[in-house]
């Protein structure tokens, strides 16, 4: 049961709040489709078919070019041009051809929500930045990369949603919300919401305990490992996007989330070296 919050005026907040927990009591709640391209890429994902994943992307022009420019500009490309999505997906792999393609194909619709558009930009891009840096610590660790930068973009997916929600139910009743209003529904709801959209979804199980376990992963059961990740990753997105610098290195000292990991300080470089390549990917996806 959601406990009902205080807000100041004590009405249009309220009033919001109370139709979004009627819906998710009714079952009414409406979750948001996820993009045909997305849900293709994550079948292909299961079976690695390498032929399939280009057949999808392929498909969609717009996407189709995008990776290929990636491709082209990826460091160390081969001296021969990749002209061709195979090419593509042989050069950069599999699992970033995957990632590319279902962020783009998701982005568009957690980017569309009206007279919200910054705060769903703001939301968003921590996400996509907590999945690079996921991807990073499960390079580290020697775990499924492909996995860990879906953890970590789908991490905090209840409060894109949420948002558009809220938003949608706030001009329904004509009750406008400031931005404190937003930020008190989303906290209030993010978590169940997540849980419904990444259930309707049908995406990996470990995705799942990630979006309602990531901050307290020590209980996370069989998932703990990415929740732990995603847990050291969003504190990494924090220092990236909100300071634009990289904490202290001896964070992987005192910090748990990094301690739990087994990472030591030294082990831990790596992670400030790609820093640089890390905030030039985000940007290729979500320009500041």
């Amino acid at each position: 049961m959601q406990i009902p919050m205080q807000t100041a005026d004590g009405s249009r907040c309220d009033t919001v709040y109370g139709l979004l927990e009627d819906e998710l009591l009714r079952g009414d709640f409406f979750v948001p489709r996820l993009p045909d391209i997305a849900l293709r890429v994550v079948a292909a994902r299961e079976s690695t078919n390498a032929q399939q994943l280009s057949d999808i992307v392929k498909a969609d022009r717009a996407l189709s070019s995008y990776i290929l420019r990636i491709a082209a500009s990826a460091p160390n490309r081969p001296a021969t041009p990749i002209v061709s999505l195979p090419h593509a997906v042989a050069w950069l792999g599999f699992n970033e051809v995957a990632n590319m393609a279902f962020t783009l194909a998701l982005q568009a619709k957690m980017l569309d929500v009206p007279g919200q558009q910054r705060k769903a930009r703001q939301l968003w891009r921590h996400s996509l930045a907590c999945a690079l840096w996921s991807r990073q610590l499960a390079v580290l660790l020697r775990g499924d990369t492909g996995l860990c930068y879906l953890c970590g973009l789908l991490h905090d997916v209840g409060k894109v949603v949420t948002l558009g929600l809220a938003n949608d139910l706030a001009r329904g009743s004509n009750e406008p919300l400031s931005g404190e209003d937003c930020a008190r529904l989303i906290e209030a709801f993010h978590r169940q919401v997540a849980a419904r959209v990444v259930t309707a979804w049908g995406l990996p199980a470990p995705i799942l305990t990630v979006v309602t376990r990531w901050e307290a992963y020590a209980d996370a059961g069989l998932a703990r490992r990415e929740c732990n990740i995603v847990n050291a990753a969003h504190r990494l997105a924090d220092c990236t996007e909100l300071e634009g610098k990289l904490p202290a290195r001896d964070l992987f000292v005192v910090d748990a989330s990094f301690r739990d990991l087994g990472l030591s300080s030294q082990e831990g470089l790596p992670l400030f070296e790609s820093a640089p390549a890390i905030n030039a990917e985000l940007d290729r996806y979500l320009a500041p």
